[in-house]
């Protein structure tokens, strides 16, 4: 007979997860506030037009040439209903306009300073006002870059032609190796034959 497995127990709790939490996280609130809003404004008006609707057929004393009350009482609840509608409908629309604009302008920020990390241009980048974090991401990346090329371009100006022609391989290895160390790390075998870590 098999022993029986191990049930761990695992809690799974719901997580919210923002792609940008200083705007995403307003944008819910005022959808929830707007649509809090929107409820009790049809409520009120659906109550005001409703009992209006009572009151004037309460005291009617001819019903013969009157609409029925509940043909009355639904094509109120159906304009109110879709004044409601068309309500959400905007404020949707504004919202995806905001959001996709957002998105856009940090979008293009980010294709600029990957356009020029593209073409090897590493020279200094205006400062962006509008800070997000994949910005900063993408900005640091290009220091760190920019650092590390400058750090290379030095050591590359230490190759002079004197110490190649008197062929001295130990300033050649001691060069070599300290290129090696600057250049980013990666699974293939480094220069000076030591496999990388």
């Amino acid at each position: 007979m098999k022993p029986l497995p191990i049930i761990s127990k695992i809690h799974h709790r719901r997580k919210l997860y923002y792609v940008d939490e200083t705007l995403q996280k307003f944008l819910l609130i005022g959808l929830v506030v707007l649509e809090a809003v929107l409820a009790a404004g049809l409520a009120w008006m659906m109550f005001r037009h409703l009992n209006q609707i009572i009151e004037e057929n309460l005291y009617r004393v001819h019903l013969a040439d009157t609409v029925p009350m509940l043909a009355q009482l639904m094509h109120e609840a159906l304009i109110l209903l879709g004044i409601f509608g068309a309500a959400n409908l905007i404020a949707l629309v504004v919202v995806d306009f905001i959001w996709r604009r957002y998105v856009y302008s940090i979008l293009r920020l980010f294709m600029q300073l990957m356009g020029k990390t593209y073409h090897l241009d590493f020279t200094v980048d205006p400062e962006i006002s509008d800070q997000h974090q994949i910005l900063d991401l993408a900005e640091t990346q290009r220091d760190q870059d920019r650092t590390r090329l400058t750090a290379i371009r030095n050591q590359l100006s230490c190759l002079e032609p004197e110490m190649l022609a008197a062929n001295d391989e130990h300033a050649l290895r001691e060069v070599l190796k300290s290129l090696d160390e600057l250049l980013p790390q990666t699974a293939t075998t480094p220069i000076n034959g030591t496999p990388a870590r």
